[in-house]
């Protein structure tokens, strides 16, 4: 029995063993709920013939809200997990600026398939946030929290062109980490779009990842395809580390990082989730969509849902727009420009019902004021 990375390892044991894959055009069948939040960057720190395998999935999240306060973990036990946290943001911090040192370009000037990262996020879940979270889930000891909180360590991976085969130099990388006991990945999960053109990754390379991380460790890693009905795409992988947390990596584009940080405030509004008392502007733009009784055939309802689906096509064009634009570092610390309703009106030629408080740029506008005076 070898102990590598912290965890015993029996090398005469291998029980990897692909998932189910289904394709693209065959996703709906195999669609399940993901019962998982993913990371916010909002508060962050800078700085062979195997056929390709996973199991397809929606994302769904759950409709979770802060019920109860009384009945929560105490702000000492909130913090000591804040801490075992925050040493692990540092390993992650220390290993992959590392690893990944030779996919910056220091020129900063231009990003290719050789050269793809322009940074890598960091950030530990506040201890505030992880008391909210674990009465959301209904745990009361540091050894649950820790079991079932899996974004208490996040990395984001920024890659600054837009070509195919960025993220698989990323991906080599982290095979890299792996084999050398540096790191231990539990989940890939791949975060698809409607079409292939978009993708970050093929699923051969991340099943290449899925394997390794099977082999070393002797258990099975399992594979996902998640799509989501707003068309975000990235890679998300689940890391694990020897005191028992869970983090978080994700690999995505610049431009789709920073779409992402304003489209996940109208998606947990639309999904009923809470949101930060400083963006309650934000959801009264979103009032208009929200049902106003639990009856589908009520005629305001009907009227509601449709202008959801509006607003749902017009964030995944959105996010294909983000995905497609070459990343300039003099537009880095501008104000970014997003699709308009205007353009994608005219590109889907089809007649909207959005009013201009819904377009992402005035909601980017919000967000910014929210955020100063906050």
């Amino acid at each position: 029995m070898l102990k590598i990375f912290g965890f015993s390892y029996n090398p005469n044991i291998n029980i990897y063993k692909p998932c189910v894959y289904k394709k693209e055009g065959n996703l709906n069948c195999c669609l399940k709920q993901l019962g998982k939040d993913t990371i916010s960057f909002t508060s962050r720190s800078k700085n062979t013939d195997n056929t390709p395998v996973a199991v397809a999935r929606n994302y769904c999240a759950d409709t979770k809200k802060l019920q109860c306060k009384e009945r929560t973990i105490s702000g000492a036990l909130a913090n000591k997990v804040f801490q075992k946290a925050q040493q692990d943001t540092k390993y992650l911090k220390s290993t992959l600026n590392k690893v990944l040192l030779p996919l910056f370009d220091k020129k900063q000037s231009n990003y290719d398939v050789e050269r793809p990262v322009v940074d890598i996020e960091y950030r530990t879940k506040s201890a505030n946030s992880i008391r909210e979270k674990a009465t959301q889930k209904h745990l009361y000891t540091k050894e649950s929290v820790i079991e079932n909180i899996h974004d208490l360590v996040g990395a984001r991976i920024i890659l600054g062109s837009n070509q195919k085969g960025c993220a698989d130099k990323v991906i080599d990388k982290l095979i890299d980490c792996v084999k050398q006991s540096k790191l231990r990945i539990v989940e890939v999960e791949n975060h698809v779009p409607n079409d292939s053109k978009h993708l970050y990754a093929s699923q051969k390379m991340l099943h290449k990842l899925a394997r390794a991380a099977s082999d070393k460790y002797g258990v099975l890693v399992p594979e996902y395809i998640t799509r989501r009905e707003t068309g975000y795409m990235g890679i998300h992988l689940l890391v694990k580390f020897p005191d028992g947390i869970t983090g978080e990596i994700q690999i995505l584009g610049h431009d789709v990082a920073v779409f992402k940080e304003l489209e996940d405030i109208p998606y947990k509004i639309l999904q009923g989730k809470s949101v930060k008392k400083q963006y309650n502007t934000i959801k009264g733009v979103f009032e208009p969509m929200l049902p106003i009784s639990d009856n589908p055939d009520d005629i305001e309802n009907i009227e509601r849902i449709k202008l959801k689906k509006e607003f749902i096509l017009y964030t995944t064009a959105a996010y294909k727009h983000e995905r497609e634009k070459v990343y300039n570092q003099k537009s880095k610390n501008s104000i970014p420009k997003f699709l308009t309703i205007d353009e994608f009106s005219q590109e889907s030629k089809k007649k909207l019902h959005l009013t201009p408080d819904l377009d992402f740029n005035y909601l980017y506008k919000l967000k910014m004021l929210a955020d100063k005076n906050a």
